[in-house]
């Protein structure tokens, strides 16, 4: 960690402790008094230097987080932040976001009752257009990725059996008349 960063915490920390010691008393106040006492000690003793912590050895969730990390500064070295890009993205989305609405309303049925779920998620869409454009584009984004991660999971979940996972509904059977009376 940063020492500036350890001395701003370990500030934060004491002035915490200091506040919570002062509406205390008794054995928990004489506590908190003997940990502030050690706090105050290191900060006096070594401002520049991060306490000593007996961290374990990271897990392998916490080196896969700093190779990620690695690999996403390594891409943005190599691929640098254009300013002219964010307008370009937030032109894309919003022509995304029309795009979608235009084949949602394409797709609703005209003689569709009030309760049609294509009738009503189309209703929703255009009015999240008319009251806030913005979170229209990241709800429609949130939901590529999931229709993203949905295709994902059903590929891995064909290729790991092998077969389509795909089933037909079996069909109605028709209704035996009645005989007559």
């Amino acid at each position: 960690m940063h020492p500036d960063l350890t001395a701003t915490l370990r500030a934060q920390l004491i002035a915490a402790m200091q506040q919570r010691a002062a509406g205390l008393d008794g054995q928990a106040q004489r506590a908190l008094e003997a940990r502030l006492a050690e706090l105050r000690a290191l900060d006096a003793d070594a401002p520049d230097q991060a306490p000593a912590v007996n961290a374990p050895h990271p897990g392998p969730l916490r080196e896969l987080v700093d190779r990620l990390a690695g690999a996403a500064s390594s891409e943005r070295a190599a691929y640098p932040d254009v300013p002219a890009l964010a307008d370009f993205r937030q032109l894309w989305s919003t022509l995304r976001a029309d795009r979608q609405l235009q084949q949602s309303m394409a797709d609703t049925p005209t003689d569709a009752g009030p309760l049609n779920s294509t009738a009503l998620a189309s209703r929703a869409i255009a009015l999240m257009r008319e009251l806030s454009p913005a979170y229209l584009r990241s709800f429609l984004a949130y939901v590529d990725d999931l229709a993203w991660l949905e295709q994902l999971g059903g590929t891995h979940a064909a290729t790991v059996s092998g077969t389509a996972t795909t089933k037909k509904r079996p069909g109605r059977k028709p209704q035996a008349k009645p005989k007559g009376r």
